[in-house]
């Protein structure tokens, strides 16, 4: 019979036959997987977890190509007392003017931006004038402009709450050449200081900035942190925990060795294949970490074991690595192929971040079976001297020895309840599980607590809304904004429906203006013509976002609340019934609804769904592997329960807790489940070892848990420890991942541990075929 590893375990053994060539090769190559990690860049636009072949992502590209995107706009927000005065006035104009003149700002807009119906000499005079009365009749008059503005009071600057608290907003352009993360960071300081100095001379006023720019870079400065902290805590917390119970500083290094290679080769081919750092690529650090360093104290373990035997260094690597060898490459296959099932989605991100999940993997098992067997004939040269003193190093480990045998004399009496009650709580967790509902929210992929979350959140309040939603209207070439009426009726209708739409707020566009111009003008004012011959007295900036006539394309602006997807997408339905209701048969218009808002409302929904559903395919799959490695279906069947019960159990956390399902939730869940189906393998393979030396089942599974079980307590640990640093993130996302990786993990142990002797003794009765270590 075939090996269990299909032959990739003899990797390990070419080492072994020139330990020194083999050095100079994984030097070699490890220089050049560090020029790659220099050429790893960060990739940080929200919108790219979106990006997809869906129409929905189609319009919102087509909408970001005529009109400027909200994806380039920063709000800087002036809050205080009474903003509405001549002081408060005098402010919000200085940092316009001021931030005007910025380098990196392509325009600016707020209430200084708009101007009033248009005189008898055709002349559209600035709402507020130049010289801004002081008190008295002439600033009542300014104020009562202001109020009635239908593009400044309740959207450039809120109502006065309780306390007469307001803001007023200042939206900037950010110029299309500012690309690169170096560059909008330093435009964002820039943006910020000169916000905060034209502020200087106005005291009882305060300035905030939002935006999805400032959001990048808070979440680019996030990635930054978590990668430094993620590499160097898990580096130290696998060393501290392999020397605490190996106690020997040369094993401890030939294990640790692994974990940091891995994640030198993992990100430096990643960066020789282009790929760019993004919130989910930051985790392949610490997965591989804890990934390799989980397989290499499988090896060190059996090396040291077989040396107390009595071998010397290169037959306990040999043993070593063709027992245990095979479970570790079954191990990164099935890890590898649950990291590849994120590839069953459409975000282009999520699929690359599988694909690399994928590689990163097959790096820690090539790490595993390539540096243990040369660092081991290296660095292990003395055997008798190491037996002698293993008697007093390996005191931790004969305790978790002693455990284990505990372990098995607690199930063997208990064994069919036992089963029962693992098989009933697999398909109980299952059940709560696939209640979960998708959700997501902008603001929780952003760090918490940071200034652009907080600001935003105050525009939400003041504002009734800081997130854009749009609706596009095209016209065919042979209509004309400025000649045809049944184009304004279109889009002061597509308005209307926005308008009265519940849970939409802040709405701008042409119509307003249209019905304004009507109000104060007659009629006749709201004529193409006429309404043409306005647009041409705006600020070209300002007109940009109502109307691209070049492309016969009109956009209408409403904002709406931070709120979850499912309860953006009723907002969603309600405007799009409104809209093909309402809107004339026959009409030639192109309209739809899009935006951030709307994409990542319906987009995140079908994704997820979609990851949820990779999920389970990853595990029918990993489960059929498993028997085909093997080459037995009553080992595929075994393998369900204690595989799935851990995702189960992890799913009903969160239905417990009121939660759904997000992105980091159904990525942690499948990452999970990829790390912990490696116990099940090394149990599996160690009892159809243990099979071949005796009749007994309950002697086999006692002897599997003697030998294996420490060595999973230990992995656990380490796993478990290696991602706790993740709850050190100020990302929300990357935390959920950690809380829901690690409670996963530790319900893989104790599934392994118990369950699963469990079910042996109850359904197998006879021996298990045990695959060969070498064909």
């Amino acid at each position: 019979m075939k090996s269990l590893g299909f032959g990739f375990e003899k990797l390990g053994l070419l080492p072994l036959r020139s330990p020194y060539i083999a050095l100079v090769v994984l030097a070699v190559f490890s220089a050049f997987c560090a020029t790659g990690i220099l050429k790893l860049e960060t990739d940080d636009a929200l919108s790219d977890l979106f990006r997809s072949k869906s129409a929905v992502f189609a319009d919102y590209k087509v909408m970001s190509d005529l009109f400027p995107s909200s994806e380039r706009d920063v709000l800087v927000m002036i809050e205080g007392d009474d903003l509405l005065s001549p002081k408060g006035l005098e402010s919000i104009r200085n940092v316009h003017q001021e931030l005007e003149f910025v380098d990196s700002v392509d325009g600016a807009l707020s209430m200084f931006s708009m101007r009033g119906p248009p005189n008898k000499d055709g002349y559209a005079p600035p709402i507020i004038p130049h010289d801004i009365p002081k008190d008295g009749e002439g600033f009542s008059v300014v104020k009562q402009v202001i109020k009635e503005h239908p593009l400044v009071y309740g959207k450039m600057m809120s109502k006065p709450d309780a306390k007469g608290t307001q803001i007023a907003l200042v939206v900037l352009s950010i110029k299309n050449e500012i690309r690169s993360s170096k560059d909008m960071s330093a435009a964002m300081k820039d943006v910020r200081q000169t916000a905060e100095q034209a502020l200087e001379d106005y005291p009882g006023f305060s300035i905030e900035v939002a935006g999805i720019p400032v959001m990048r870079q808070e979440i680019k400065a996030a990635i930054k942190r978590d990668r430094l902290i993620f590499n160097t805590i898990g580096f130290i917390v696998g060393f501290a925990i392999s020397l605490a119970f190996f106690r020997r500083p040369t094993l401890v290094f030939i294990a640790s060795v692994c974990p940091a290679l891995s994640v030198l080769w993992s990100l430096g081919l990643l960066g020789h294949m282009g790929f760019q750092l993004n919130t989910f690529i930051n985790v392949i650090p610490p997965l591989v970490m804890v990934i390799a360093l989980s397989d290499a104290m499988h090896m060190v373990y059996s090396i040291r074991r077989n040396i107390t035997k009595g071998l010397d260094r290169f037959q306990a690597t040999k043993e070593a690595v063709l027992n245990v060898g095979p479970a570790c490459v079954l191990t990164s296959l099935t890890t590898s192929l649950a990291m590849a099932s994120l590839a069953l989605t459409d975000s282009g991100l999520i699929r690359q971040f599988g694909l690399a999940a994928a590689l990163a993997t097959l790096m820690a098992f090539a790490a595993v079976i390539l540096v243990v067997p040369t660092l081991t004939c290296l660095l292990l040269k003395d055997e008798d001297k190491f037996r002698a003193e293993e008697e007093k190093h390996n005191k931790a480990l004969k305790w978790m020895e002693e455990f284990s045998g505990k372990i098995s004399h607690f199930v063997k009496p208990r064994h069919l309840g036992m089963t029962i009650i693992g098989i009933s709580m697999a398909v109980l967790f299952t059940i709560m599980h696939s209640q979960l509902q998708a959700q997501y929210r902008l603001s929780d992929q952003v760090p918490a607590g940071k200034q652009s979350v907080e600001t935003s959140s105050r525009i939400d309040q003041f504002l009734e809304g800081a997130t854009p939603l749009h609706i596009l209207i095209e016209w065919p070439a042979d209509k004309s904004l400025r000649d045809d009426v049944e184009v304004l009726d279109a889009i002061e209708e597509a308005h209307r429906i926005m308008e009265e739409q519940a849970g939409v707020a802040n709405v701008w566009s042409v119509a307003a203006l249209r019905r304004w111009l009507r109000e104060n003008q007659g009629d006749k004012s709201a004529e193409p013509k006429f309404v043409g011959e306005y647009l041409d007295k705006m600020p070209v900036h300002l007109l940009n976002r109502f109307v691209n006539e070049k492309r016969n394309a009109a956009i209408i602006t409403g904002r709406v609340p931070d709120i979850d997807a499912k309860d953006t997408l009723p907002i969603l339905k309600g405007i799009e019934d409104e809209l093909h209701k309402s809107l004339p048969e026959g009409h030639k218009m192109n309209i739809r609804v899009t935006g951030l808002s709307s994409v990542s409302a319906i987009q995140s929904s079908t994704m997820i769904n979609q990851l949820n559903r990779g999920l389970a395919a990853a595990v029918i799959m990993v489960i059929f592997l498993i028997g085909f490695a093997f080459r037995s279906r009553e080992v595929a069947l075994l393998s369900i329960v204690p595989n799935l019960l851990p995702i189960a159990a992890a799913g009903a956390m969160l239905f417990v807790n009121n939660q759904g399902l997000e992105y980091a939730s159904v990525i942690g869940l499948t990452v999970a489940f990829g790390l912990a189906v490696d116990d099940s393998i090394h149990f599996l393979n160690r009892l159809h070892l243990e099979r071949q030396r005796t009749d007994s089942q309950e002697t086999a599974v006692y002897n599997t848990l003697v030998h294996i079980g420490p060595v999973l307590m230990l992995t656990t640990m380490v796993l478990v420890c290696g991602l706790a640093v993740t709850i050190l993130s100020e990302l929300p996302s990357m935390r959920q991942f950690g809380s829901l990786a690690m409670t996963t993990l530790i319900a893989a142990v104790l599934a392994d541990l118990f369950i699963l002797p469990a079910i042996i003794l109850s359904t197998c009765r006879e021996k298990l075929p045990k695959p060969k270590s070498s064909s």
